[in-house]
């Protein structure tokens, strides 16, 4: 058992493992869904999905509800002989009686237990208005025309069959087919969603802002640079004022063409879900990959900032 937890450590997640809710962030079933929805916008994919699901769940409480009272209306109805007891019983039965009502200590009520509030905070199972309520929901948002999140992707046989086919009933099997064609198209997005999150820890808003402020710190980098070298300013120790702007334009620039800030990882440990909104990497075998990816990203930096610094000392200045 102990080898086979040290090996899922360091395994990816799979699909159903996101689905089932067995992940950590940033591979979790909430970042996938903001994957879907930012970056791919196919998120009506895990929205049915999730919601045949739950009334597949919903179905099965109902159903195992449904059958335990008809087995106790049967047993209520079901007429029984008497019994007799017999003499020799009576004496032992009066001895338990007085044994219980002597009793200092009385036995604690059901009510006051643990177990018994919990049973008591727990949803009452659904009837069948209720499941046949959510069975008409799902189809009136996914399968209608011009339903609030039609189901465009899935083929228009199928589509058809589910309206042609379609009765008001409690049993949410008629979307049995429909669903596991969805998580075959989520198994087509999954190694696009582990490529974001485990690879990379900014959102596409992120990246894109930071690549624009990379190009506008270079430009204003090599416009002082410049400046500096064509009008000759000494001594030449000055240039090195350039350098900040070009270090900031490099690090936003290949951050944002990365994906991957590194002091977010190595300082804080952390993954943009949405712009400027994070969770703490939790997934040991993602954060060692993020790990040696900051790493390498920030060689990658220190390495450009140290040849453009370098170039631009040792260029002679001339004034035009």
């Amino acid at each position: 058992m102990t080898t086979e937890k040290q090996q899922s450590l360091h395994v990816l997640p799979t699909l159903d493992e996101v689905l089932q809710r067995k992940t950590r962030p940033p591979v979790c079933l909430y970042n996938y869904y903001i994957v879907l929805r930012d970056r791919l916008e196919l998120e009506i994919l895990l929205d049915f999905w999730l919601d045949v699901q739950q009334a597949n769940v919903l179905y099965r409480r109902y159903h195992k509800h449904k059958n335990k009272q008809q087995q106790v209306d049967h047993h209520v109805t079901t007429p029984t002989t008497p019994t007799t007891i017999a003499p020799s019983s009576l004496k032992d039965t009066y001895l338990l009686t007085h044994m219980l009502l002597s009793a200092q200590t009385p036995r604690p009520s059901m009510a006051t237990t643990s177990s018994a509030c919990s049973v008591h905070k727990r949803a009452p199972p659904p009837t069948q208005a209720d499941m046949m309520d959510v069975v008409e929901r799902i189809f009136l948002r996914y399968f209608v025309p011009s339903a609030e999140k039609e189901l465009h992707l899935l083929p228009d046989s199928m589509r058809e069959g589910v309206l042609r086919d379609f009765k008001p009933t409690e049993n949410p099997a008629i979307f049995n087919e429909p669903k596991d064609y969805v998580h075959h198209l989520l198994q087509s997005t999954f190694p696009l969603f582990l490529r974001y999150k485990v690879l990379m820890n900014m959102t596409l808003h992120q990246q894109i802002g930071r690549i624009a402020c990379g190009l506008f710190g270079l430009l204003v980098g090599f416009s002082l640079e410049f400046s500096l070298i064509f009008l000759n300013i000494q001594p030449w120790q000055k240039r090195l004022w350039g350098i900040f702007p070009i270090a900031f334009g490099v690090f936003c620039l290949v951050t944002g063409l990365a994906g991957l800030d590194p002091t977010w990882v190595l300082c804080f440990h952390v993954s943009e879900t949405t712009t400027f909104r994070f969770n703490t990497i939790c997934q040991p075998y993602v954060k060692d990959i993020l790990v040696s990816r900051s790493i390498v990203v920030l060689t990658i930096i220190f390495l450009l900032s140290a040849i453009l610094l370098v170039v631009f000392c040792n260029l002679p200045g001339k004034r035009l």
